[in-house]
């Protein structure tokens, strides 16, 4: 029954990306402490977050992505719970976010939220 709540929570942030380009901090938060808390006794979900989080760590150091997509990246890592799987997601939803961005022909940042959303909502439902 949790993962409906998963479902819910990350999809009010795929949308609530996709309309104002941010991520809140109150609604990503509880994603982001909660997999440090479960780290505590099941560390590959901790080592998970940390791997898929990576690359959104360099992307926001070089201005390419913000805090909310760091912090986002950190609790789907926890998600997947698997450190293989979460770069692959990480690679899913940046083709998804190009091609989005190269469909819509608009210059400027895209929202990220969204194809991180849905990649890994496909990986969650192909593991």
């Amino acid at each position: 029954m949790a993962w409906w709540l998963v479902l819910v929570w990350s999809g009010v942030i795929a949308l609530g990306d996709a309309r104002t380009g941010r991520i809140p901090n109150p609604i990503v938060w509880p994603g982001v402490v909660a997999p440090v808390a479960i780290g505590l006794d099941h560390p590959v979900v901790l080592i998970s977050a940390l791997v898929t989080v990576l690359p959104y760590l360099v992307a926001s150091m070089a201005g390419r992505c913000g805090g909310g997509d760091v912090k986002l990246a950190f609790a789907v890592g926890a998600l997947v719970a698997d450190p293989a799987i979460g770069p692959a997601v990480v690679l899913v939803a940046a083709v998804v976010g190009l091609a989005g961005h190269l469909r819509a022909g608009v210059p400027g940042p895209r929202p990220h939220g969204p194809a991180l959303v849905g990649a890994t909502v496909g990986a969650l439902l192909l593991t």
